[in-house]
């Protein structure tokens, strides 16, 4: 088992970063506590973040050092300083929209009165090269080492997302079409998952979109993040057909027996495509389909014949579908072949 699999990239590379930071601190003589800190708080998960968060946090350091010696030459080390160094340390940060960097100011304003003996002018521009220092390194550890990668962990989340998906359309139409009654009392907790895991897969591929300039490598991969996030859409658009026959009414069918085992095998086979369970077949899939545009033309003719208020529950159930396969046709379409395990053929080729 690989190390970072164990400790994870982020741990090892903030590990290399301070080592680095307090290297150089050491050589160039310089405290090297503020340095490693702002090492450690640069970290990011994309290197854009750190750059950005790294150019707020340094001018916010820099405002709290200079609290730091303008009270301490005024009251000394005294617990008046200690206060009047980190409200106004906050106050301005926050009057300066530097956010990102008000807990390090802040720090370091504390930090710096315990530390600063006599030349406070020159303890102010070491604590502005020590931040450098810090940022610098964090900033190039976080962009050469085990760069953002996150295009395996998008395919994992999206072929599990598609698996819930594949359940949760099967349970809901069997309970709409014969149960009647919940089979799974914690299916919104379930459902719920599916959708955290919808916003983690959608923050991935943010991530990955912001760090496409700054890796020549994975450049060549931006028209497959380009599909991953029209797939996250196919697969919102997919829960959110599903949820609406979740939450339909349990009210008794107007079909025959037979119509129903026919319409949930229906259902069963296009979850089954969606969660990779079957091998797609073009002539099954175009037949099927057509099947339930017919059905759907049979019950919408009864449908204008009846004078009740709302749509029969026969009629949404299958316009319902119907919507779903169009979305998992559309999702499918969409080729992965870098990103696919090798012997994978389910996949819906447009032909």
């Amino acid at each position: 088992m690989k190390v970072q699999t164990i400790i994870g990239n982020r741990v090892i590379k903030t590990g290399i970063a301070v080592f680095f930071t307090a290297l150089i601190c050491k050589w160039l003589n310089f405290p090297p506590t503020f340095a490693v800190i702002t090492a450690i708080v640069t970290i990011e998960p994309t290197v854009t973040d750190s750059i950005k968060k790294g150019l707020v946090r340094f001018p916010a350091s820099a405002i709290g050092a200079a609290y730091a010696v303008i009270f301490l030459a005024l009251f000394g080390n005294s617990p008046l300083t200690y206060m009047l160094a980190a409200i106004l340390t906050i106050f301005t940060c926050f009057r300066l929209r530097l956010h990102a960097g008000l807990l390090v100011a802040t720090l370091t304003a504390i930090a710096m009165i315990e530390i600063v003996e006599d030349s406070y002018f020159i303890s102010f521009l070491i604590r502005l090269a020590t931040t450098t220092i810090g940022l610098s390194v964090s900033t190039l550890v976080n962009m050469f080492v085990f760069p953002p990668n996150y295009y395996r962990s998008l395919y994992k989340k999206m072929t599990s997302i598609r698996t819930q998906l594949s359940n949760h359309m099967k349970r809901c139409y069997y309970e709409l079409i014969f149960a009647k009654t919940p089979l799974d009392f914690g299916m919104n907790e379930k459902v719920g998952n599916i959708y955290k895991e919808l916003e983690s897969a959608t923050l991935l591929s943010l991530y990955q979109k912001k760090d496409l300039k700054y890796h020549h490598v994975l450049e060549k991969h931006e028209d497959e993040l380009k599909q991953f996030r029209h797939q996250l859409h196919h697969l919102r658009m997919i829960q959110y057909h599903v949820t609406n026959i979740a939450e339909q009414p349990a009210v008794k069918m107007e079909w025959e027996v037979e119509k129903q085992k026919h319409v949930f095998d229906t259902v069963c086979y296009f979850a089954n495509v969606l969660a990779d369970k079957i091998e797609f077949n073009k002539n099954e899939w175009e037949d099927r389909r057509e099947q339930l545009h017919q059905i759907f033309q049979e019950t919408l003719k009864t449908a204008q014949m009846s004078e009740a208020e709302k749509l029969p529950i026969e009629l949404v159930a299958i316009y319902e579908l119907i919507s779903i396969v169009e979305i998992i046709e559309d999702h499918y379409t969409m080729e992965f072949e870098q990103l696919e395990p090798k012997g994978k053929n389910s996949r819906l080729k447009k032909q």
